[in-house]
């Protein structure tokens, strides 16, 4: 019961929260924890060992090499570099959680080491079709900051006008990211639920 309360609390501070870098932490330790739980159990300590590597690595290039303002750059691109950041750590997790199992039997194999029990959990194939969306998310964000700012690119200032006011995501943007967070928080604890650690069975046709 102390966990399913930590969990809730854990995806509304994620989800309501406004600041990355204490999500972000959030995230880096419930990973920690995961792991140490599951210390025996290597298709869960693999996955949680490279989400914390990418995370922890975003945390740093957004600290301390990604700047939100510049006097050299104009806004687009500041934005389009942000944007762009998120996309390429977003499409790594991404493949980085739809070939852990092979990578992970590969590493018990090059060990003489068996590796059937190595398979891709439920809570595993949810993560990799959130990483989906989240990719979504950075790439209509990145075209809708190209397309409000076309004057950048020689349109005219009539056309360049008529489209100055697409900003929806902009605004947007945030928000639905801490809610992806929330919902990455949600599943990366799930992995200490029996349900989140079944094997993923694919729906056969017919």
């Amino acid at each position: 019961m102390f966990k399913l309360a930590l969990i809730i609390i854990g995806v509304c501070y994620a989800i309501f929260s406004k600041n990355h870098q204490h999500v972000y932490i959030m995230m880096d330790v419930s990973l920690l924890l995961v792991m140490l739980m599951n210390r025996q159990n290597i298709n869960v300590v693999h996955l949680c060992a490279a989400l914390l590597a990418v995370y922890l690595g975003e945390m740093l290039v957004f600290e301390y090499f990604i700047e939100t303002g510049s006097n050299s750059l104009s806004a687009v691109w500041v934005n389009a570099i942000i944007f762009l950041v998120h996309l390429l750590v977003d499409l790594l997790l991404f493949f980085l959680v739809v070939f852990r199992a092979p990578v992970t039997r590969r590493f018990l194999a090059a060990r003489a080491r068996p590796y059937d029990h190595v398979f891709i959990y439920n809570a595993e194939f949810a993560l990799s079709s959130l990483f989906v969306v989240f990719m979504a998310v950075d790439l209509l964000a990145l075209g809708e900051n190209f397309i409000r700012h076309l004057d950048e690119f020689g349109f005219s200032p009539a056309t360049a006008q008529f489209f100055s006011g697409w900003n929806w995501l902009y605004h947007q943007y945030e928000h639905i990211k801490f809610v992806l967070l929330g919902m990455t928080f949600l599943l990366i604890w799930m992995m200490t639920y029996p349900i989140g650690q079944h094997e993923y069975q694919e729906a056969k046709a017919g």
